[in-house]
């Protein structure tokens, strides 16, 4: 399994955190590029950050004793399970850790929300996804996929998919 902590945290959250430990997330993302780059920018904003490139991974992240505040997975990643299947693995054997999803290609369903508890569309705006991820643990901005009333649920950072541009 490949693991990448980081050290200590710096940055916004720890004035927002006081002297509960910093915030963790599992990010679990097979595109090394995208996970360096949303790790990269999670770590600056102050979260200590766990790096697996597969959902099979992170389960066997979740299994150890390590204890983390949000899993951010991709939905389409090789191996045997892909991010639903680990957000619904969270959701039974977690249930104090949140869930944040992302993907290019999967749009949520209202049958699916209860799954996770956001989802960022890719690209991703690694600046959005820090500061909505922040709001999220801390429990100041729920980041719940809503649903339009055609029940598609809709994205965290605003983004609709029956926009046309």
């Amino acid at each position: 399994m490949e693991l990448l902590p980081t050290g200590a945290p710096s940055g916004a959250l720890e004035d927002a955190v006081g002297d509960r430990h910093p915030l963790t997330v599992l990010l679990v993302e097979d595109e090394i590029l995208i996970r360096m780059d949303i790790g990269d920018e999670l770590r600056r904003g102050g979260w200590t950050v766990y790096e697996v490139g597969t959902a099979d991974a992170a389960i066997e992240f979740l299994r150890s004793p390590m204890v983390v505040d949000l899993v951010l997975t991709d939905v389409r990643m090789p191996g045997t399970l892909d991010g639903l299947e680990l957000a619904a693995f969270v959701r039974r054997e977690k249930p104090a850790v949140r869930v944040a999803v992302m993907s290019g290609h999967y749009v949520p369903n209202w049958q699916e929300q209860h799954l996770f508890d956001g989802f960022f569309p890719k690209p991703v705006d690694t600046d959005l996804v820090v500061k909505e991820l922040g709001e999220l643990v801390q429990g100041t901005a729920p980041l719940a996929a809503r649903s339009f009333p055609d029940g598609a649920a809709q994205p965290a950072s605003g983004y609709d998919p029956r926009r046309r541009r």
